[in-house]
């Protein structure tokens, strides 16, 4: 799927100044790439293809926290409330020069494993730091190095189309994610494009969080073959209903609530560990990886379609 056309494209970014993760509507490449869904006027709002030999910075970072709070402690860096054992590791983090991520061949890579002693001591030296009860809640157990990404301070969108192409190694406990937040930090909402559960290869799971009723709406959907193969994950997120899709074929519908109607961020990550998911077991295979080929959106080039009307 790769060509020198991407190449050309990028060059041209860069003479003319434009971010290389933005890009315009007469790009002359996106004809040769797999489409949103049908029926909408949308046109290309942000891709990323992972060229180059590392993560794009200026696009990306790898914690939680706003991009102006520098080194974040342990606390931004996972989500200890679902039990999840992963700290999101960058090569600032504690000095240990641990990078999860890696680019290359148009591919970027999450590598996850267990972490050393030495790695493990430094970390809850700065779990000491952190409140007692955030400490006893799951900081204690944190035991994985893994990887995240996310735009946030950077791109953000709302309404239009999202779409992942990514696979990734099975294993109980580990659990890929594909996910959008808002753009003023709150949560919730939130909108799950993919989640996933290594020990579960033909599954995947689309979901939204609300503070309006119905607050959380899974659907458990298969994946056309397995996990650990290329996929695409997208979701067509409109002003009434968020349709999801597996290689443009769309899989589910949820209800868009009254607080998703601001602009949401990016967000990709190999957890590991969780209540949901379960834990690794010993025989788990390592590293663990989650590999994505590339992240694309689109946007309404007006304005998206308004509901349909409510029968009566």
């Amino acid at each position: 799927m790769r060509s020198i056309w991407i190449i050309c494209l990028a060059v041209l970014a860069c003479a003319v100044g434009i971010g290389a993760a933005q890009i315009g509507a007469q790009d002359p490449a996106i004809s040769q790439r797999p489409a949103p869904p049908a029926g909408y006027d949308l046109i290309p709002s942000f891709t990323e293809e992972f060229y180059g030999n590392g993560l794009d910075t200026a696009n990306w970072i790898n914690v939680f926290a706003p991009r102006s709070l520098r080194d974040p402690q342990v606390v931004k860096r996972t989500l200890w409330g679902n039990g999840e054992l992963q700290v999101y590791f960058d090569k600032k983090y504690l000095g240990l020069g641990i990078d999860p991520i890696r680019v290359a061949n148009g591919v970027l890579t999450i590598s996850a494993r267990p972490m050393t002693g030495g790695e493990r001591a430094a970390v809850q030296a700065d779990v000491s730091k952190q409140r007692q009860d955030f400490q006893d809640a799951g900081l204690k157990k944190l035991s994985w190095v893994s990887g995240l990404i996310s735009t946030r301070d950077g791109f953000s969108q709302k309404y239009g189309y999202f779409e992942m192409r990514a696979r990734w190694s099975m294993g109980k406990g580990l659990w890929p994610e594909f996910w959008l937040l808002p753009k003023d930090g709150g949560w919730p909402p939130e909108i799950d494009i993919l989640e996933a559960h290594g020990d579960k290869p033909t599954t995947a799971f689309q979901s939204t969080h609300s503070n309006h009723a119905p607050k959380a709406i899974t659907r458990t959907v298969s994946i056309p073959g397995s996990g650990d193969e290329f996929h695409r994950y997208g979701a067509l997120w409109l002003p009434d209903r968020i349709d999801y899709y597996i290689d443009g074929e769309k899989t589910s519908s949820l209800p868009t609530t009254p607080d998703m109607t601001q602009p949401m961020y990016i967000l990709a990550n190999l957890a590991v560990g969780g209540y949901w998911p379960g834990y690794p077991e010993p025989d788990i295979k390592l590293p663990a990886t989650m590999d994505i080929d590339y992240i694309r959106v689109w946007r309404f080039r007006g304005n998206p379609p308004a509901p349909a009307p409510v029968a009566n």
